[in-house]
């Protein structure tokens, strides 16, 4: 086969049948659609090809950037497409979460702008999110700025539509259940659409993360606000996935398999596997399940060692927050809202507010300091940064990330404790703020 640019390679992926010893299932019949084998090494490249391949040409001529909210693969993915048209683009995100991923990305030659601690969960008061952040770019500057914007254009879903559930059906003819992790939703509300119209009685489950737990590419449900193409009657059912998990069937797939996915497709694997399972022994007649296999191990390597530092011959840091068990976050003592300005009086804490540094100055508690959460993690990280003769109280959005560091620091021997609600709940409460 020859082929005249690298974008002719995208799609046209094959299936693979994952073994019934493997998987355990006996009266379903389970598929990775291999999006891991696009040219750039996931499904995200269907996705920035879909967005922007239509005005190639006329971006080409002009002086425009391509501006996305990405760190990842998509982002990834446009660069490697807009870079032989010399098109530049640039990534306004939030705090890197994998560094490979990065680092391929500025291999590459994007500009990447982050926000540390930009929010990844709702955060009525931060103004510092990615994509409000390039709409008021936008604005100001149309005739300078492209702005695909993956979580709310349409051609995201409608590739995945027209070409990628067009390709699984070809292959199968028909799908009883489909498994995809939720990140901007586009490729999961394309799939489920074209494959509900040959089923009617096809369901598409939605992979997300437990709370508390980052599994890349893939959102908890309280974050599936910010993206505009999640639609929730798309899905029969969600089912959420812990980090760990996750990285040890990763391994398995790709030493057992040789299947070297990464952890969004092994968090759809597994999400399919024990979905499947509960249900498996009722059927009486066969059934067909697919999973996207959508993304390579590669960029990943750095996420997996921090938190499996011994699949690296490499000793765990004793007492790392990276490697606190999350089943733990729920012992935090929290304070609620309607009692915390006789409790500050009575305890006089140390208030550190783990938000943006444009959250923090628009309102916070009187009081408080602002250590953003990003480097509050490595603050905290095997570190007693604070004495301990003194109560610490924890603000951050909605009172869900602190949960975690309020329980991690209890266990180093702080007094610690967390804000339920967060900002959100002390929004309530202008008295307690800071003039």
């Amino acid at each position: 086969m020859i082929v005249e640019k690298m974008t002719d390679l995208i799609g046209k992926t094959p299936m693979m049948k994952i073994p019934a010893e493997f998987h355990g299932l006996k009266n379903i019949d389970l598929y990775a659609k291999l999006e891991m084998m696009n040219p750039y090494g996931s499904i995200k490249d269907r996705t920035a090809w879909g967005m922007i391949r239509d005005d190639l040409e006329d971006l080409s001529k002009g002086k425009k950037t391509i501006f996305e909210n990405s760190s990842g693969n998509t982002a990834k993915a446009l660069q490697a497409i807009a870079g032989p048209y010399g098109i530049k683009v640039r990534l306004v995100t939030g705090l890197a979460q994998v560094d490979t991923q990065k680092e391929m990305i500025l291999h590459l030659g994007s500009d990447i702008e982050e926000f540390a601690s930009a929010n990844d969960c709702f955060d009525p008061s931060d103004p510092n999110d990615p994509q409000f952040l390039i709409q008021k770019a936008v604005q100001e500057q149309p005739n300078e700025i492209y702005f695909p914007s993956q979580f709310t254009n349409e051609k995201n879903a409608q590739i995945h539509y027209n070409e990628t559930a067009k390709e699984i059906l070809d292959d199968l003819g028909t799908v009883d259940y489909f498994f995809a992790g939720l990140g901007t939703s586009g490729s999961s509300l394309g799939i489920t659409r074209r494959l509900k119209e040959v089923n009617a009685n096809f369901k598409s489950i939605g992979i997300t993360s437990a709370k508390g737990h980052f599994i890349p590419g893939i959102r908890s449900m309280d974050q599936m606000w910010e993206s505009g193409l999640y639609v929730q009657d798309n899905y029969y059912d969600t089912f959420p996935l812990k980090e760990r998990p996750v990285i040890e069937i990763m391994l398995e797939l790709n030493r057992k398999l040789g299947l070297l996915c990464g952890p969004s497709s092994a968090a759809n694997y597994l999400g399919s596997v024990e979905y499947l399972s509960k249900i498996d022994d009722t059927l009486t007649e066969r059934q067909s399940a697919v999973f996207l296999a959508c993304d390579r191990v590669e960029w990943y390597t750095g996420y997996v060692k921090e938190r499996m530092p011994e699949v690296y011959n490499e000793k765990p840091k004793p007492n790392s927050f990276m490697a606190f068990d999350l089943d733990e976050q729920d012992s935090a003592p929290q304070i609620d809202v309607d009692n915390l300005e006789n409790w500050i009086a009575k305890n006089n804490p140390m208030i550190i507010d783990v938000r943006s540094h444009i959250a923090f100055k628009l309102h916070h508690l009187s009081g408080a300091i602002n250590i953003p959460q990003g480097l509050f993690d490595r603050l905290i990280d095997n570190a007693d940064p604070f004495p301990k003769d003194r109560p610490l109280l924890l603000v951050c959005a909605v009172g869900e990330k602190t949960k975690k560091h309020a329980a991690y620091l209890q266990k180093r021997g702080y007094e610690v404790y967390n804000i339920r609600d967060g900002m959100r709940g002390l929004m309530m409460m202008p008295q307690l703020m800071a003039a």
